[in-house]
């Protein structure tokens, strides 16, 4: 599904084609295309429409990438994760471009606000790729909530009813949390690059919002450091309990 909206003369609307005059700057029009879920006819607005490069395009239509940040030759192409899933973007100097598998939560609060109000697209390109990508780690708080409850859950468990089930119990809860230590570390890595104005893209004000995100980025890293230390200690004491359990 393609969902198109054109910020122009202080109005925005949505659209069902683009003019390729947006696409100019002298045009004074913020474009955002989203694409849910593409199919190949879809996925060529971003080869013949929008002309990146192919290796960027592959990138952006292939599951599970990296996170990650690459200037090619007017824009950026980057990969960023959200609780719900990857999100994929091209940020030029009049367009945005966003790319998920299914429903993303950030980029469909962005995308209903669009149509009321103009407010998301106001800052340009790259304002709007903040706000997504900011709405795109607030969505890591519930869950970094619910891994702490397992982890409380299990805490309470351990000592009265510790098994070989608990164990595997804690062995899942340490899969499900270092992946979103891995996640959280790699994007704190690329949005601190935002931060520095590693691109010209990038104004001063920018740099400044993406160092707040950072900042977010930095704290869930250590909760999830946290909860790791505390999962390790719950498998050691687990595996030694069930294991003292069954020779009494």
């Amino acid at each position: 599904m393609v969902t198109i909206f054109v910020h122009r003369q202080g109005r925005c609307d949505q659209v069902t084609s683009i003019d390729r005059v947006w696409l100019n700057p002298a045009s004074g029009a913020t474009l955002w295309v989203d694409l849910e879920s593409p199919s190949i006819p879809e996925s060529l607005i971003l080869s013949d429409t929008f002309g990146f490069h192919r290796l960027a395009v592959e990138d952006a239509m292939s599951r599970g990438q990296i996170p990650k940040v690459e200037p090619y030759d007017g824009y950026l192409f980057s990969v960023l994760r959200g609780a719900d899933g990857e999100v994929d973007f091209f940020v030029g100097p009049t367009f945005l471009v966003t790319i998920h598998r299914g429903e993303s939560k950030a980029v469909a609060e962005f995308a209903d606000n669009a149509r009321h109000s103009p407010k998301p697209l106001v800052d340009g390109p790259v304002g709007l790729f903040h706000l997504i990508v900011d709405k795109l780690i607030d969505g890591y708080r519930p869950l970094t909530e619910r891994l702490g409850e397992r982890v409380e859950a299990i805490e309470k468990q351990l000592f009265d009813k510790a098994s070989p089930t608990l164990v595997r119990d804690v062995l899942d809860l340490r899969r499900d949390v270092f992946e979103m230590a891995q996640v959280a570390a790699g994007q704190r890595d690329i949005v601190q690059r935002l931060a520095r104005r590693e691109f010209v893209d990038i104004s001063t004000e920018m740099a400044f919002r993406f160092r707040d995100v950072h900042d977010h980025l930095v704290r869930l890293s250590r909760e999830a450091d946290a909860l790791g230390d505390r999962v390790a200690g719950l498998l050691t004491a687990g595996v030694a309990l069930a294991g003292a359990r069954r020779w009494l």
